[in-house]
């Protein structure tokens, strides 16, 4: 696995998981940074007097022992103060609670930059569900359009909860017109988990599989 695939530098760790998983998100919490708040990104999905997804993860996650953190939504922050809370993170935790194309919108720009900066730091980047897709170089929207996601894993379309590859049709067709490509599958209850200096994990039940693409072969 650790031959065919290629990620950002950084001192962090990337944690992409299939679902939400206790014993995962135990993991991630061990791995990481001891330095630094944790921040937890919302997509302006608050609805007032009911508690939001990021923020009952963020209970799961301070119940499973993480540090002081706080809740910060990507699209009513400013560009500047959002790059700058994300940069100085120890901890930066993106849930599945929209659609990937409002994760994958809301990332780009000044969140990523921000994320991007905590990572080279040494922080850990915890995404989970859909939040996981947007981190490969191409990401499948509802429409089942392929478009360009965060790249931080290279040449690859990061496919959470599918165990194998002949689950998905379109997952097929990408691989044959897009020849360089590596399709991740990360079952739920897994996680792959990507850090420096070429470490490579799986997690969890550990069932990630890599399916290459036509150019491969």
């Amino acid at each position: 696995m650790s031959a065919v695939l290629r990620w950002i530098a950084g001192s962090g760790w990337l944690v992409l998981a299939g679902g939400a998983d206790d014993e995962i998100r135990a993991s991630a919490l061990a791995r990481g940074s001891s330095d630094g708040h944790s921040v937890y990104l919302s997509f302006g999905d608050d609805v007032p007097g009911q508690i939001s997804e990021s923020e009952r993860l963020q209970e799961d996650l301070e119940d499973l022992g993480a540090g002081a953190g706080y809740q910060v939504d990507v699209l009513a922050e400013d560009d500047e103060t959002l790059a700058a809370r994300l940069a100085d993170a120890g901890l930066v935790v993106i849930s599945s609670s929209r659609s990937v194309d409002d994760l994958r919108s809301g990332l780009l720009g000044a969140a990523v930059k921000g994320m991007r900066q905590a990572y080279e730091n040494g922080a850990l980047i915890y995404a989970e569900g859909l939040g996981a897709a947007v981190f490969g170089a191409h990401v499948l929207l509802e429409n089942g359009k392929l478009a360009a996601g965060l790249a931080w894993v290279e040449h690859a379309l990061v496919v959470p909860g599918m165990r194998s590859v002949q689950q998905s049709v379109r997952v097929q067709e990408v691989l044959k017109s897009q020849g360089d490509t590596l399709a991740i599958g990360i079952a739920a209850g897994s996680a792959l988990a990507l850090g420096p200096a070429g470490a490579l994990e799986t997690w969890g039940a550990k069932q990630v599989t890599i399916t290459l693409g036509s150019a491969y072969r």
